[in-house]
């Protein structure tokens, strides 16, 4: 691995004030010993409770677009039901609907809620593994493991994980029946491990089953706040941990500043927020489970950042650098529709973010392991993805924020290439601040693009002429050149 070295040169090509830095990176032919192992679905879905039957049957395009992803995969996309409404779900077996709840307001999550059986005959349906989640805030045991058992009579061939509450840690917040204050690490994690051991005892077989842990937030500064190492290393006894599959996260950046895009699409800025699951990562490997991020985006507030193409790029950023410190699999959470400004679709409209996800996947797909290639400490990120032996394809990512005036451009030197020429496509956008429309009425109009591809709001084909970028490779080496706020994926 070569350290990063930058360098400024003047083009005569562009204003006398415009200047272009350089990067470089020696690509390793085999995996390196630090190369990350890889799922072959690292990238999945998470649906609001509430919201599933409404995905699944009257929303377009977002189980379209969901079939896209499972064709780069070669099999379907693995999901989690849950969230928030979770927690507030009363299981009713007479109920012959999906879900039943009285709202005023459509973009508000109902604090209340029904739903029966034909709940879970959505999830054979759409076919793929699923982590799906069950009430424990309420504290009302028989209920849970009444829908808990129905759950395994109808869907058990595609469930992989069962998830008794959603972000416990923050109980509290919505003055939940389980509570008992000041609901700290010890007090959650005995409530945790009780529950757990109840259901097991109830569920018998199929084990491991648990996915453990869900926290809203992982706070070094505060060790009583309920986290994951202490479920590990205090609250789990043997018989609990025998029955976890995986141990899971929730990741939500906290902006300081609502309006600060720059800041927070920045390539330190995701590295900085992942490295809060290192304890975690490690103690749950250390068991021999894995660790997920059982539900992530990009903020925990709808803020206008969150549906720009800067947030695509962080996405596409979160996702990569996450599988590379060993998280198996990341769940991008979709809230409920045209609220959550960080979904990936609104109603008949594919948003921002969807692309960088895209991306992810087509980057990951088919790879055995993963490697980065950077330090972490600048706005670059490299990612070198290797099928078997062989390096297959290597993600560049431009995190520069960029919005109007002359656009930067980084040239990215790759040595160690071994193939005469490589192509690549190239997702862009006009600027960071830019948005998807419903209308997509103007051809040039603003908007992200895939190897000069969009994804149309119908039903999620991609739409425009495909643009491969094709560079020659001397002497082992090749420069691609990647404006500010732009990835490049190159196929080797």
């Amino acid at each position: 691995m070569t350290p990063v070295t930058k360098h400024l040169f003047l083009f005569a090509s562009l204003p006398v004030y415009a200047t272009a830095s350089c990067v470089e990176y020696s690509i390793p032919r085999y995996p390196p010993r630090n190369a990350a192992p890889l799922d072959p679905t690292p990238i999945g879905l998470s649906f609001e409770f509430y919201m599933w039957p409404s995905y699944m049957t009257n929303i377009t395009p977002p189980m379209q677009c969901a079939e896209r992803l499972s064709d780069l995969y070669g099999r379907t996309m693995p999901i989690r039901i849950g969230g928030t409404t979770q927690d507030r779900a009363t299981y009713d077996p007479e109920f012959e609907g999906y879900v039943s709840y009285v709202n005023e307001d459509p973009l508000v999550a109902p604090m209340e809620l029904t739903y029966g059986p034909k709940f879970w005959d959505l999830i054979p349906e759409y076919g793929g593994e699923t982590i799906l989640g069950f009430n424990r805030g309420d504290n009302n045991r028989s209920n849970t493991f009444a829908a808990v058992v129905e759950a395994k009579r109808r869907a058990l061939r595609n469930l992989v994980a069962i998830e008794l509450g959603n972000e416990p840690d923050v109980y509290n917040m919505w003055n939940k029946s389980i509570v008992v204050p000041p609901w700290n690490a010890s007090q959650e994690g005995a409530s945790a491990a009780d529950w757990a051991q109840e259901f097991l005892n109830v569920w018998k077989q199929p084990l491991p089953i648990l996915a453990a842990g869900s926290y809203a937030a992982t706070i070094p500064s505060r060790p009583d706040w309920p986290n994951v190492p202490y479920l590990i290393n205090t609250a789990f006894n043997d018989s609990v941990k025998a029955g976890v599959k995986t141990y899971s996260g929730h990741l939500y950046a906290a902006p300081p500043n609502k309006t600060d895009l720059a800041g927070e699409m920045s390539h330190v800025k995701t590295v900085a927020d992942l490295s809060v699951f290192n304890e975690s990562i490690a103690l749950s490997h250390g068991e021999g489970v894995p660790f997920i991020l059982g539900e992530t985006n990009f903020h925990p507030y709808d803020v206008h950042m969150d549906e720009t193409f800067g947030a695509a790029l962080a996405t596409l950023d979160r996702s990569m650098r996450a599988v590379t410190i060993g998280i198996q699999r990341l769940f991008f959470h979709q809230g409920t529709i045209n609220q959550a400004l960080f979904n990936w679709w609104s109603d008949r409209q594919i948003n921002a973010p969807f692309y960088g996800g895209y991306m992810a996947v087509q980057a990951l797909a088919g790879g055995t392991s993963i490697v980065e290639l950077d330090q972490g400490d600048s706005s670059y990120a490299v990612y070198v993805v290797y099928s078997g032996h062989r390096a297959s394809k290597i993600l560049l990512i431009n995190t520069e924020y960029y919005a109007e005036g002359v656009r930067p451009t980084t040239d990215f030197t790759l040595s160690g290439l071994r193939a005469s020429r490589v192509t690549a496509l190239r997702l862009t956008a006009e600027s960071s601040e830019v948005v998807t429309t419903r209308e997509q009425t103007n051809p040039g109009s603003p908007r992200p693009t895939l190897g000069g591809q969009w994804f149309s709001n119908a039903d999620c084909s991609a739409k425009g002429a495909r643009k491969v970028e094709t560079t020659r490779v001397g002497g082992g080496k090749a420069t691609f050149s990647l404006k500010a706020s732009e990835a490049l994926l190159v196929y080797l």
